[in-house]
């Protein structure tokens, strides 16, 4: 039975609570028995230092913030008095995906997003999350991303305050502010897509295979597979 993106995201928005994670990605594994005061860090933007990436966002004051990976040591910083941190991530190849989470004394909350470096940080930098629409943490205004389960394609963005003039397959649409200073549309159906931002046209390729968690080009772009229960999957696809 497939993910309705649409009413996941609706109830993401009214709960803040939608992101199971299966089938390789993480999880909000823990945090029910985490403090009810230990939120989960909230990675905001990324900048490059030389061949460095550097993550930047906001914590609890002075919590410990910790990215984990499957195949990599874990990378951790600590955050101000006022729970901004940075944090610098070691030299990497390949693409890389990060369970973020924050450490307050005994205390944990593991993050529901996953953050995806791609090719080591020359491809895009993402946070993804089931049933969401993909935070691009490199993207600027217009088109970020193209998140599909294979019933309902949403597409997303950053804005500049106004709301941009978005068209799919020949269809005007209304975006909706979603917070963090961007916009989503949404749109049911599945399938190649034309989608067009500000009068830039992008040709979305689809969704890609089902397995596990795949990083692939596809089209002018990169495409991020991967599974989601029950027994479905989601796509991203990152422009170039």
């Amino acid at each position: 039975m497939k993910r309705r993106m649409m009413v996941a995201c609706v109830a993401v928005l009214a709960a803040a609570a939608c992101s199971d994670r299966q089938g390789g990605v993480a999880g909000p594994t823990g945090a029910d028995e985490a403090s009810p005061w230990v939120r989960p860090p909230q990675i905001d933007g990324v900048t490059r230092d030389g061949g460095v990436l550097v993550l930047r966002g906001g914590a609890g004051p002075n919590a410990r913030v910790v990215l984990r990976a499957p195949d990599a040591a874990a990378v951790a910083t600590t955050a101000d008095g006022a729970g901004r941190f940075e944090l610098r991530l070691p030299p990497l190849s390949g693409d890389v995906r990060f369970t973020p989470e924050v450490q307050v004394g005994e205390d944990a909350a593991v993050s529901p997003e996953t953050l995806v470096v791609i090719q080591g940080g020359a491809g895009p930098v993402a946070l993804i999350a089931a049933g969401q629409p993909t935070v691009r943490l490199d993207g600027s205004e217009g088109l970020d991303a193209v998140d599909s389960d294979g019933a309902t394609l949403m597409a997303s963005g950053r804005t500049n305050g106004a709301a941009p003039s978005v068209n799919i397959n020949g269809a005007d649409m209304a975006p909706t502010a979603i917070g963090r200073g961007r916009w989503r549309a949404v749109i049911g159906q599945s399938g190649p897509a034309t989608i067009t931002v500000n009068g830039k046209r992008f040709d979305y390729p689809g969704m890609g295979a089902a397995g596990g968690f795949v990083v692939e080009r596809a089209g002018a772009g990169w495409r991020i597979t991967w599974p989601v229960d029950p027994a479905g999957r989601q796509t991203t696809w990152l422009p170039d």
